[in-house]
């Protein structure tokens, strides 16, 4: 787990013309929408300010979902799976699959779309009804009816999930 905090990434010249904090990029709420004949996806106002250009679309962790990451997270991504040695095999299977089914320096439209590659949508098992999801520092894109059955199993045990998280993240371990 990478805890982002008030870290700093600094782009090129060309990228925003400075310093961006990644704690000015959060990703909340969900959006229902759908998809167009041509596999395009129009991004949600409240979300494209913290998108910005050169974006990346990639899987999510579980590869449940499309994941649309900032220019500074995807970064950050790459750092970190760089720091897998070119020895470590199994290692590298998950560097090349997350390298491997990535779409990089991605741009909206003049009308605020993007394509979603068809590569992964098929992989996802995306339709035509999707849901936009915020995660904080980046972008999910599910499949509708997929997003319903993960909320419904959510919604059921939401107990049990939210002491998992108390005792696994927020408790100090002495009580």
């Amino acid at each position: 787990m990478v805890i982002w905090g008030w870290m700093w990434y600094y782009l090129d010249e060309n990228d925003m013309k400075g310093v961006v904090s990644v704690a000015d990029l959060s990703f909340s709420g969900n959006f229902a929408h759908s998809i167009d004949p041509k596999g395009r996806v129009t991004i949600p106002m409240a979300f494209r300010e913290a998108l910005g250009g050169g974006f990346t679309i990639g899987l999510n962790n579980q590869s449940t979902a499309l994941a649309l990451y900032p220019k500074a997270m995807w970064a950050e991504k790459c750092a970190q799976l760089r720091r897998i040695p070119d020895t470590d095999v199994r290692g590298m299977k998950y560097r090349r699959w997350v390298m491997g089914n990535s779409f990089p320096d991605m741009e909206l439209d003049s009308q605020g779309r993007v394509l979603l590659p068809q590569t992964l949508r098929a992989q996802i098992g995306i339709s035509k009804a999707i849901r936009f999801v915020g995660m904080d520092s980046y972008l999910e894109i599910w499949d509708e009816d997929r997003y319903l059955a993960e909320y419904d199993l959510t919604q059921s045990s939401f107990e049990d999930l939210m002491n998992y998280v108390d005792e696994r993240y927020f408790r100090s371990g002495d009580a």
